[in-house]
């Protein structure tokens, strides 16, 4: 009974190993395919208050930065500025167009969403966009709920 068990754990195991590794995303797509995603960065915080959109086609399986480098070169309106932290990645700081933080009390970010409202748990760096995704750099206060 106990040797059953420890078959269907490890068959599971290896299923879940394989499909971690494996160079396809979940649509499917191979790392070398090209997938588009739909990036929008929002400002509704401080002045002068935008938003931009565009839609990225770049390589399946690469992090979510190179999708912003990609935006930024085809549109000036997504350029940004970002710190790199060895062991955490890029921290982005300017987004977008120049913003006035004047009359903006607290502490302000660029909230990274799924849409239409899933904070995501990882950063730029680490999240592997799937094919049709939107995703939005939405520029919030600490506290705050993600605008729809």
């Amino acid at each position: 009974m106990y040797f059953k068990y420890y078959l269907t754990i490890l068959f599971y195991f290896t299923t879940c190993v394989r499909c971690l590794t494996s160079p396809e995303t979940k649509t499917g797509k191979g790392k070398n395919e090209e997938i588009t995603v739909r990036y929008t960065i929002r400002n509704n915080l401080a002045k002068p208050n935008f938003e931009f959109e565009q839609n990225v086609t770049s390589k399946a399986g690469q992090p979510f930065i190179r999708f912003m480098e990609q935006a930024a070169d085809d549109d000036k309106n997504f350029q940004f500025s970002s710190t790199y932290f060895a062991k955490l990645g890029y921290f982005i700081e300017k987004l977008g167009k120049e913003i006035n933080r004047e009359g903006v009390l607290g502490l302000s970010y660029w909230q990274f969403v799924r849409a239409p409202s899933t904070v995501l748990p990882v950063g730029v760096s680490t999240y592997i966009p799937e094919d049709g995704d939107h995703i939005i750099m939405d520029y919030v206060l600490e506290g705050n709920c993600v605008q729809n």
